[in-house]
């Protein structure tokens, strides 16, 4: 799946301070002060703390904050990245299913029903426009259920994603990485803010991860959505990227 192609790019010249290679594919991580401009950009802006990059969907670029990385390292190990590469796999997938099955079909019908509509509107009179306001208020319905059935999906894959780091570590050791997780998060902004209350974190996909997602991410007890990167963050960066790659389609 492709994720912040351009963030990927700037790390061209940038040696990584880890490189993972699993089934043909690679997996580097970068420290945000690495690159100048994504810390201001994705952390102290959005509160991310890991930012996944994809230019082609197959090899990935991880950038995280210096700090967080030395506290949850083990939260970015090869067996964990490869869960979040087929996760992200998983949701292009989907993405361009529902896609290819429903919304362009939808688009497709709502042009086609309004061009008729233009055309015969000496026959049809105002009932014509009433068609065409049908339509797209129609259209506009069916996007929306669309959507949020997609972003149910992707949510699914993302609970089982994180089910399966789970696995990995078992439930004690993960329950103190992901504690250690938030501590981090919340001294950090703690260390920024002193004089206001502290910002809260967002948890990462990989901790959320890296969606707001996003926000597919948003029905989850704490520690679950802590795991990685927040929940919320993960459903605004899947979804998106999925509007970018639709509109690449096009």
């Amino acid at each position: 799946m492709r994720i912040n192609p351009k963030l990927y790019a700037v790390a061209e010249e940038v040696e990584a301070v880890e490189t993972q290679e699993f089934d043909g594919r690679k997996v580097e991580l970068y420290l945000m002060s690495q690159v100048s401009g994504v810390k201001e950009e994705f952390l102290l802006t959005k509160g991310q703390f890991a930012v996944w990059s994809s230019a082609d969907g197959n090899n990935y670029r991880v950038f995280l904050e210096d700090g967080y990385y030395d506290a949850v390292k083990e939260l970015y190990q090869q067996p964990v990245n490869k869960i979040w590469v087929d996760f992200w796999d998983t949701t292009d997938n989907v993405s361009k299913k529902f896609s290819r099955f429903f919304i362009y079909p939808l688009m497709l019908v709502a042009i086609v029903l309004c061009v008729l509509s233009i055309a015969l509107n000496k026959q049809l009179g105002n009932i014509g426009t009433y068609i065409i306001m049908g339509v797209l208020v129609a259209m506009f319905i069916g996007l929306i259920f669309v959507n949020m059935f997609v972003r149910k999906k992707i949510m699914a894959e993302s609970t089982k994603s994180r089910g399966l780091i789970q696995d990995i570590f078992g439930e004690e050791k993960y329950e103190e990485l992901i504690n250690t997780q938030k501590a981090y998060m919340d001294e950090y902004f703690d260390k920024l803010q002193p004089a206001e209350e502290p910002v809260e974190a967002e948890a990462l996909p990989e901790g959320e991860k890296e969606l707001e997602e996003a926000e597919v991410v948003e029905e989850n007890n704490e520690n679950v959505e802590a795991v990685q990167e927040n929940d919320e963050v993960q459903d605004a960066q899947v979804e998106e990227t999925n509007k970018d790659n639709e509109k690449e389609e096009k």
